[in-house]
C-alpha cells in the first residue's frame, strides 16, 4: 500500500465514522500523533510509516488522536469518532512509524555485511544488519513492508540518503541464471534446480534495486556508496568519486581500493587512527614509525625482528636496538641464533633433528641479528624508547 492509498482509505473511514467533513489535510495531522508527533512535519523530518508488522503503534494512540482532532477544531463526538476509526485501521493495517536513524545504521556497512577484515571478503555476501537497529528490524521484514519502501521512494526527491537505505534494503549477491535460461530452452528442471530457479526469480528485480538505488545515491554525492557501487560492480570511476567527495567513509576500504600508493597509505593511516588492527598493521609492515611503535606493543619476536632488520636497513640502529630491549622485556633475543634442524619426512616431521633417527632434514629459524654498537647514551635512549612502547 502507498502512502497515497492509505490517506486516502483513512479520509473514507474517518470521515464516514465522524459524520463530518474532513480535510485531506488533516488525515496526516491525526497520524502524525497516533505515532507520537505533533504534527506531520515533525514526523515527516524524523521518520517514516511502515506496515506489514515491521514496529508496534505508540501506547496512548487513542488520546494523542482525540487530542489533536480537538486541535484541529472538531466537536468531541466526533474527535473520539475519529481516534477510534483510526486506531481500528491502524491495527489492521499494522502501521507504526521507523525513525531515519534506525534506518541509517543499514548505511554501516562495517556492521551491515561479515566483517570485511579479510581482502577475500566481498560487499555481495548476504549481509547482517546492525545489532544497533531495534529488534525485528531484519532486511526480510523491512523489505515487506510496502508502504515502507513506498515512503523511501518518495523521500528520494528531497533526501539523498533515501537511495542509499533502498540500497541497503535490496542489498544480495548477484543471481545466477543459468538454470532459469536452461529452463527457458526446455530443460526439465529436478525440484531442487526448480527451488533455485524460483531464488533466481525472486533475487534478480532485488538485486536491479539494490544497484539502480546504489548508483542513484553514489552519483547525488553519498561516499559511501560510491565506493560500494565502485566495488561491487567494479566501476573505478567511481572508487575515484569517492575520493573527491566529502564525508564519513570506511578508511580501510578506500585504502583497500585507493587509485594511487599515495591515496592507499593517507587511507591505512586514517583507517588506523580509527582503531582498525589491519590497516595499523599493514602501516608498520611498510615500516610506518607512528605504527611499528603501535603494534609493537602486541607483537611476537617474529615481528619485532622484522623491525629491527628494517631499522638496520634504513641505517637506524637505534630504532634496531629499541626493538632488541622490547624483545629483552619479553624474554626474547633478536641476537640470539634460532635456527636449529628439524626431521622433514616421517613420524617426527618437524622435531628437532635426532641422529639417531637420521633421515632427511631441514633447517628453520634465523640467525641472530649483529647489532652495531652504540654509545651509553644511546643505549640509554633505547631503553626509554622501548619502556615507551611497552607501556601503551
Amino acid at each position: 500500500m502507498s502512502l497515497k492509498a492509505l490517506a486516502h482509505a483513512a479520509h473514507q473511514s474517518l470521515q464516514t465514522r465522524a459524520g463530518c467533513d474532513l480535510r485531506h489535510s488533516h488525515v496526516y495531522e491525526l497520524l502524525a500523533a497516533a505515532l507520537g508527533h505533533q504534527s506531520w512535519a515533525s514526523f515527516d523530518s524524523d521518520a517514516l510509516l511502515a506496515d506489514a508488522g515491521v514496529g508496534a503503534m505508540p501506547d496512548g494512540a487513542l488520546p494523542r488522536v482525540f487530542g489533536r482532532a480537538r486541535q484541529l477544531g472538531y466537536a468531541q463526538p466526533s474527535a473520539e469518532a475519529m481516534a477510534h476509526a483510526l486506531a481500528e485501521l491502524a491495527i489492521q493495517r499494522q502501521l507504526c512509524a521507523v525513525r531515519w536513524r534506525d534506518l541509517t545504521s543499514l548505511l554501516r556497512l562495517s556492521q551491515v555485511r561479515k566483517e570485511m577484515d579479510d581482502e577475500d571478503d566481498d560487499w555481495t555476501d548476504e549481509p547482517a544488519l546492525a545489532a544497533d537497529i531495534p529488534a525485528g528490524f531484519t532486511q526480510e521484514r523491512l523489505l515487506a513492508s510496502p508502504l515502507l519502501l513506498d515512503s523511501l521512494a518518495r523521500a528520494t526527491a528531497k533526501e539523498t540518503q533515501a537511495h542509499h537505505v533502498l540500497a541497503a534494503l535490496h542489498r544480495c549477491a548477484k543471481p545466477n541464471p543459468y538454470l532459469y535460461e536452461e529452463s527457458l530452452k526446455g530443460r526439465v528442471l529436478t525440484a531442487a534446480e526448480q527451488h533455485w530457479v524460483d531464488d533466481y526469480l525472486r533475487l534478480e528485480p532485488r538485486y536491479r534495486n539494490y544497484e539502480r538505488h546504489l548508483r542513484a545515491a553514489a552519483e547525488s554525492g553519498v561516499r559511501p556508496a560510491a565506493l560500494e557501487y565502485g566495488k561491487v560492480f567494479e566501476r573505478p570511476e567511481f572508487i575515484a568519486l569517492a575520493e573527491r567527495l566529502e564525508g564519513d567513509v570506511d578508511a580501510l576500504q578506500m585504502a583497500r581500493v585507493a587509485t594511487t600508493p599515495q591515496a592507499r597509505s593517507l587511507w591505512l593511516r586514517k583507517a588506523a587512527e580509527e582503531g582498525s588492527w589491519p590497516a595499523l598493521q599493514e602501516l608498520a609492515d611498510q615500516g610506518d614509525a607512528w605504527a611499528e611503535e603501535r603494534v609493537a606493543a602486541r607483537a611476537d619476536a617474529y615481528w619485532l625482528r622484522s623491525a629491527a632488520e628494517r631499522a638496520l636497513e634504513d641505517n637506524d640502529p637505534l630504532r634496531a636496538w629499541t626493538w632488541q630491549y622490547v624483545a629483552l622485556a619479553r624474554d626474547a633475543d633478536l641476537t640470539r641464533s634460532t635456527l636449529a634442524a628439524r626431521h622433514s619426512e616421517g613420524a617426527r616431521t618437524g622435531e628437532f633433528y635426532d641422529s639417531d633417527f637420521g633421515g632427511p632434514l631441514y633447517v628453520d629459524g634465523n640467525e641472530g641479528l649483529e647489532l652495531p654498537e652504540l654509545g651509553r647514551a644511546e643505549h640509554k635512549a633505547a631503553k626509554a624508547k622501548a619502556r615507551e612502547i611497552l607501556r601503551r
